[in-house]
């Protein structure tokens, strides 16, 4: 029965809602991406960097959206703000369908980022309200998996058929759904009984605590790096012989066999504390992105690497967002590293197609390289913080 408890979640409106906000809308471009990096290269005559540009100036404009209202998530109408920015993001899909200007469509892509980030920032700030914020986030992720597989087969055989104008409509009907779940959000923050005190510090200052900027400087490189691989991971299938057929439902079992990452975090937990499961997270993700950046030679190797793609990201991502949500209780640390990860996403490609470029798919994969260090670097600082709270909390528990 323990078990079972584990696995349920503790409110399901609480991860319908933020999950639909966060991944749903937020994210969307994100599980699109080699999609719509694949169909800018054909259909707008483009290279790898200039297609890497592009989707980095949506992602950038999520970023700044998100952002913007991180500070504020501890009294912002959540709900509002999340509807407002999912209505605007699916506004601007249906216009950058019958655009055929790239400056225009450029424009019109940032307005996209803008709707994306305010309910990235929103369904974000959501997980701090929950009393095991590690576990709602394992749910949440569990739930983006899902809308991946979707993701990975239907957006694989729309592309091939409408190309780019498709994907955008695709991507305007798939926000809409989300808008089912949205209004369960609840409009302000809810602290958990249990929490007495943010651990990182004062009320005003909580985003420029050292641990603060860590985490969310963690997860901007924890994201540049999973996305230097991911923009291009639909162009190296097809250089290793994989057909777009083929590549489609690859890339649909890996979110089904994705399924076991997020569901361990969130049955796991805090049971080994924190400093295990998120430094082996990081480097198994690390692993993953070099096996099917270099696998442009090897087909084994590269389907090894894509298999586990979805299992240790979205493993590692629970509990990077557990970690950003332990910080700060009501939301704002969680809701800023969520628009570090839209920043990661903005330079990945740019970066990757940039390196690519340059020196081939071995020059990004000494990127990536240095960037899973860099994470490891990172996230140290924030999980020295959490372990001297918990003494201090246990020592004034026995005292």
């Amino acid at each position: 029965m323990k078990t079972i408890r584990n696995v349920l979640p503790e409110s399901w409106s609480l991860v319908f809602s933020a999950a639909g906000s966060a991944y749903g809308v937020g994210l969307l471009g994100l599980w699109a991406l080699p999609f719509l990096i694949s169909a800018i290269i054909h259909d707008l005559q483009l290279n790898e960097a200039q297609a890497g540009l592009l989707m980095s100036a949506e992602f950038g404009f999520t970023m700044l959206a998100s952002l913007l209202v991180a500070p504020f998530m501890g009294r912002a109408p959540r709900r509002t703000l999340a509807l407002a920015g999912t209505l605007l993001a699916i506004a601007a899909n249906l216009v950058s369908a019958n655009i055929e200007n790239l400056y225009a469509l450029a424009a019109v892509r940032c307005i996209a980022g803008i709707g994306a980030g305010l309910a990235l920032a929103c369904g974000n700030a959501a997980v701090a309200s929950a009393k095991h914020p590690d576990r709602i986030a394992g749910h949440m992720n569990v739930l983006s998996v899902l809308l991946m597989i979707v993701v990975m087969l239907g957006y694989a055989k729309v592309m091939a058929l409408y190309g780019l104008p498709g994907l955008y409509y695709a991507m305007a009907a798939t926000m809409a759904v989300m808008l089912l779940a949205i209004p369960a959000m609840a409009q302000r923050a809810l602290l958990p009984e249990t929490v007495i005190a943010s651990p990182a510090g004062g009320k005003g200052n909580v985003l420029l605590s050292l641990p603060a900027v860590c985490m969310m400087l963690a997860m901007f490189v924890f994201q540049a790096r999973d996305t230097m691989g991911w923009a291009f991971v639909e162009r190296i299938g097809t250089m290793v012989g994989y057909s777009g057929d083929e590549l489609g439902v690859l890339l649909s079992v890996q979110s089904v066999v994705g399924l076991i990452g997020p569901l361990l975090a969130a049955m796991i937990g805090k049971r080994f504390g924190m400093s295990t499961p998120v430094i082996l997270a990081v480097l198994l993700t690390g692993g993953t992105s070099l096996a099917y950046v270099l696998g442009e030679h090897s087909k084994t190797m590269y389907t090894a690497g894509v298999m586990t793609i979805c299992i240790t990201y979205f493993y590692a991502l629970s509990y990077l967002t557990g970690l950003a949500a332990e910080l700060d209780r009501e939301g704002r640390v969680v809701a800023a590293a969520g628009s570090f990860l839209s920043l990661g996403l903005a330079v990945g490609p740019a970066i990757s197609g940039g390196l690519i470029s340059l020196g081939g798919f071995t020059l990004a994969a000494w990127g990536i390289a240095v960037t899973v260090i860099l994470t490891l670097a990172l996230v140290s600082v924030p999980l020295a913080r959490i372990r001297r709270e918990h003494v201090v909390a246990q020592l004034a528990a026995a005292v």
